[in-house]
């Protein structure tokens, strides 16, 4: 008779009690347990504050004709987005953007990387030359914008003297429409160089040296060990100093409007300065708010591909 009314008592077969709760705020409620949490939640609440909610005025201000002096604001759908890509000027700043983004983060991850190579190998140079390398990146933009505007002058700047040096025609550099762009290309990547050489230079310094005695072993020569041992150690520092680069690349506003103000007739502007432009000199509010999407929308399409790639590439 008992076990009758046990089995009776018994809950059928796949039946779970529904878990409490309880252990799960006991477990955040262990000072151990919630003092990561509560160090971070003032940082995580400035980012909603200053990132998140900016973001999402912004796009949701693309949808809008908005007159600031007014006070008003109308809905238009996707005419700004219409209106910005049957711009020239937009067009041609997003190009611009691409290419000064292609040159700068090649060129700039490559030099460094071979500088740091370089460096790492010959730790007597490295000891003279450590404060130096990273002095471009610690100096101001202003600073950098008027040294370059020195050295870039046509008559009396260093690098037409050293193109005249070597029987090269001389440049206008940031005064004509062929160079401006070459001229912010070259500042910017002597403003990033010091940075990217010091990450790649730990990066460097960190691999084991039992992977490089296993790759000598092996009769791995030089070349292939750098391709083979030196690169897959590195490459999730370089993933990291490839998605800075191309964020600052693409957000980069300072040197252009201290060095060229996206002229000549528009040959160096980049989004960036043509979002500003539009919101600020030309009071278009609505083109400027989609073409910042239309930024925002590139940048993380590119964060993607290029965590995507590492993912299967890259070596963690």
């Amino acid at each position: 008779m008992d076990q009758t009314v046990n089995r009776s008592m018994t809950p059928a077969a796949g039946f779970r009690r529904p878990r409490s709760l309880r252990p799960l705020f006991m477990k955040y409620l262990n000072p151990v347990v919630a003092c990561p949490y509560v160090l971070l939640a003032p940082a995580m609440i400035l980012c909603l504050i200053f990132s998140l909610l900016p973001v999402a005025y912004v796009i949701r201000s693309s949808f809008y004709q908005i007159d600031f002096v007014m006070g008003t604001e109308s809905w238009v759908g996707l005419q700004n987005f219409r209106s910005i890509f049957s711009d020239a000027d937009f067009l041609q700043a997003v190009g611009n953007t691409l290419i000064f983004t292609f040159f700068t983060v090649g060129i700039g991850i490559s030099l460094a990387l071979a500088l740091a190579v370089f460096l790492n190998k010959n730790r007597a140079v490295y000891n003279l030359v450590q404060s130096i390398v990273y002095t471009p990146h610690i100096i101001s933009y202003t600073s950098i914008a008027v040294l370059f505007m020195f050295l870039m002058d046509p008559q009396t700047g260093i690098f037409n003297l050293v193109l005249d040096f070597f029987g090269l025609p001389q440049l206008k550099w940031m005064l004509s429409e062929e160079t401006s762009l070459l001229s912010i290309i070259i500042v910017f990547v002597w403003k990033m160089l010091g940075y990217n050489i010091m990450i790649i230079l730990a990066a460097l310094q960190s691999v084991p040296r039992e992977v490089y005695e296993a790759a000598k072993m092996d009769r791995a020569g030089q070349v292939k060990t750098f391709f083979h041992v030196t690169i897959p150690m590195i490459s999730p520092t370089l993933v990291f100093l490839i998605t800075n680069n191309v964020t600052s690349s693409f957000c980069s506003f300072d040197i252009i409007d201290l060095m060229t103000k996206g002229g000549p007739k528009n040959s160096s502007n980049m989004m960036v300065y043509w979002i500003y432009e539009n919101a600020f000199s030309y009071y278009r509010v609505g083109p400027a708010m989609a073409g910042a999407v239309v930024l925002l929308m590139l940048v993380g399409s590119i964060s993607v591909l290029v965590f995507t790639i590492s993912n299967r590439k890259a070596h963690y």
